[in-house]
């Protein structure tokens, strides 16, 4: 997370960034590289929807459901902005690739993000109104000793 914030940070039209980090959460076992990319994804929507602020939180999410499964614990990463929100007739479809909210937009930010979030045995959330966007991400957090 610092570094999308500091990549984010870098670029012209940059957010005010909040931190808002839980320094108790477990390790997990991830590729931070392909983390990162998600994470930057959503975070360079926000620029891009106008959010002039950017909070990046975690916090451990007890009884997480992702998908079919519920989790005893997984880790929350959650992306909030005060943008424009998702366009309400993209929000069936926002995950697909080729979908975007913007004409030059590719559409496949979201769709790498929530990809990623898969790969890691998580999933890619968001609630959204104009003004006040959270995109999260649920990764578990698996236990000593247990099966990944």
């Amino acid at each position: 997370l610092e570094r999308v914030a500091a990549l984010v940070a870098a670029e012209p039209a940059a957010p005010s960034i909040r931190r808002d980090y839980d320094p108790s959460l477990p390790p997990i076992n991830a590729d931070a590289d392909r983390l990162q990319q998600a994470l930057l994804n959503l975070a360079r929507n926000a620029v891009e929807a106008g959010a002039q602020n950017l909070t990046l939180r975690t916090r451990a999410e007890h009884s997480a459901r992702i998908g079919e499964r519920t989790l005893r614990l997984a880790l929350r990463i959650d992306v909030c902005d005060d943008g424009r929100g998702v366009p309400t007739e993209l929000a069936e479809t926002l995950f697909e690739p080729m979908v975007s909210g913007r004409a030059d937009g590719s559409g496949l930010g979201l769709a790498i993000a929530r990809e990623i979030a898969r790969e890691h045995g998580g999933d890619l959330i968001y609630a959204s109104r104009p003004g006040a966007t959270v995109f999260t991400l649920l990764l578990p957090v698996c236990d000593e000793g247990a099966r990944a």
